[in-house]
């Protein structure tokens, strides 16, 4: 910018424009002075706090998209987004309004309202905030670029930390913003940028898995092993029957690292030589003679077995014949059992009932498989309930990851009607977080019971703030005022009556939040 100096007109300011003369550059012919200096000040204000000066030749972006046609969601709705985002946006409210104070709450209501948003559109003084926080959050991405629109969009193209919105862009970047063509990233990047870089490869089909093996082969003596492991880990991406002689490769690795990434991989094919191995060596152990179950545990992890991940040395307080067979069933495909109600159904001497058990809860957790994992959950969880090993607990949230929803209400319905003591024994914590929301009538109606169990409440108060936190942003919004009455109804004094103040709050904040946007 060609014209006066900030400090030129600071000056004039100070003494006025009568005692000293416009700076060079300052008004026009016939103009006010003092009204030229305020332009000039105002100008250099701007051009001071964008960071740099202005440019000349610049191309001008094309004009956005005209969204007029589409009505604007009513003013208290925008002001409720600009409280969940924090920001002062054109004066709509403030952040003191949202009644939950951790971010994760706050961009669970932020998720729920754009999910909400249908024919409407988003103010344009929101946008830039909401396509800050979707490039932070990658899971309001989609969101965001519904309920943003094409005006959204428009924006995102504006700055390359935003192209994640523009669809040309998602189809040629991985997740992560890496390129598959980025001959020097993947030359001379960091780590992170390499596995983005071939994660991105590998997106390309049978021709990008192919490069992408080749690209490893080339790399592969020269790195280290902690890159090694995470550049092998990119072949999750695509995985298919002819990545297996690169992950039977890695078995032989010197690093456990490495071997662990292979292993697991591996686990996913289950066609591969590895899942027949396991299959050979679980069937000679465990068999079905007469109707019943006969297990007869490994005699030793010879070298083989330990090869092909079967750690040799048990955890304390468990035989080493017992933990192999466990290992076994852990890495064998669950297909070989059968149906799963059926084999569990057959009897098993209680020596080996357990071992069973654990190993075919851990097969089914890392298969993800939901047939078993529903049949064997509720075996388990009266196990840990009575006071199991250490790490049944883990082993039995692992499980929940692999139940279908259905399966995770009933169960989250089932403990909780025994009261939160018990529930949280067996992780219900766990099982309410994946329960899809918001949660159906049963759920919500084993919610409120437990809740209005004055004895729970007072055994188990910190149990009873994490359900409230959850509960308030996962239960039907039309629940709140139920929430009201209940907590309208504790003492002042009662210490739980704060937590569940702030459970009616917020969802009172949600009913009203639904009811902006209806």
């Amino acid at each position: 910018m060609n014209g006066p100096d900030w400090g030129d007109v600071v000056a004039t300011a100070l003494v006025g424009t009568q005692r000293r003369t416009l700076p060079a550059g300052v008004g026009r012919p016939g103009e006010d002075p003092a009204e030229a200096l305020l332009d000039a000040a105002g100008t250099l204000t701007l051009y001071r706090r964008a960071g740099f000066r202005a440019r000349a030749g610049l191309t001008v972006p094309e004009p956005a998209p005209d969204d007029s046609g589409i009505p604007l969601v009513a003013w208290a709705a925008a002001a409720r987004a600009a409280d969940l985002l924090a920001v002062d946006a054109a004066g709509y409210g403030t952040s003191n309004a949202v009644p939950v104070r951790d971010a994760d709450g706050r961009l669970e209501l932020l998720a729920e309202w754009l999910g909400a948003v249908h024919d409407r559109r988003v103010p344009g003084e929101l946008l830039p905030a909401l396509l800050e926080i979707a490039r932070r959050h990658r899971a309001l991405r989609p969101l965001v670029a519904a309920a943003g629109g094409s005006r959204a969009a428009w924006l995102a193209r504006q700055r390359p930390e935003w192209a994640f919105l523009d669809a040309t862009a998602a189809d040629a970047h991985d997740a992560s913003g890496a390129r598959a063509d980025d001959a020097q990233g993947w030359e001379l990047g960091s780590i992170g940028r390499r596995v983005g870089i071939l994660t991105a490869v590998r997106r390309g089909g049978p021709e990008g898995e192919q490069r992408g093996r080749d690209m490893l082969a080339d790399v592969w003596p020269t790195e280290t092993p902690d890159d090694r492991a995470a550049l092998l880990g990119t072949f999750a991406t695509g995985l298919s029957p002819a990545d297996e002689p690169v992950l039977e490769g890695a078995l032989d690795d010197r690093r456990k690292e490495v071997r662990i990434v292979g292993l697991d991989l591996l686990a996913m094919l289950p066609d591969s030589a590895y899942a027949r191995r396991m299959t050979e060596r679980s069937t000679a152990c465990v068999r079905i003679v007469g109707g019943r179950i006969q297990v007869v545990p490994p005699s030793a992890c010879d070298k083989a077995m330990r090869r092909d991940g079967i750690v040799p040395r048990p955890p304390a307080g468990v035989g080493e014949r017992a933990w192999w067979l466990e290992e076994l069933l852990t890495r064998t495909p669950l297909r070989v059992w059968g149906e799963p109600e059926e084999f569990l159904a057959l009897p098993v001497t209680d020596e080996w009932a357990a071992v069973l058990r654990r190993g075919l809860a851990r097969a089914a957790a890392g298969q993800r498989d939901p047939r078993w994992a529903t049949a064997l959950t509720g075996r388990l969880t009266e196990e840990v309930a009575a006071g199991g090993r250490p790490d049944d607990r883990l082993l039995l949230e692992a499980l929940y990851d692999a139940l279908p929803s259905d399966a995770l209400s009933a169960l989250a319905v089932g403990v909780l009607r025994r009261g939160l003591a018990g529930a949280a024994a067996v992780g219900v914590e766990h099982v309410l977080e994946l329960c899809p929301r918001p949660w159906p009538e049963p759920l919500a109606e084993a919610v409120f019971g437990a809740l209005d169990d004055l004895g729970g409440r007072r055994s188990a108060g910190w149990r009873l703030a994490g359900l409230c936190e959850l509960a308030a942003l996962r239960l039907p919004a039309d629940t709140a005022d139920r929430a009201t009455r209940m907590a309208a109804a504790l003492p002042s004094d009662d210490p739980m009556s704060s937590i569940v103040g702030r459970f009616a709050d917020t969802l009172r904040f949600r009913h009203d939040m639904l009811a902006e946007l209806a």
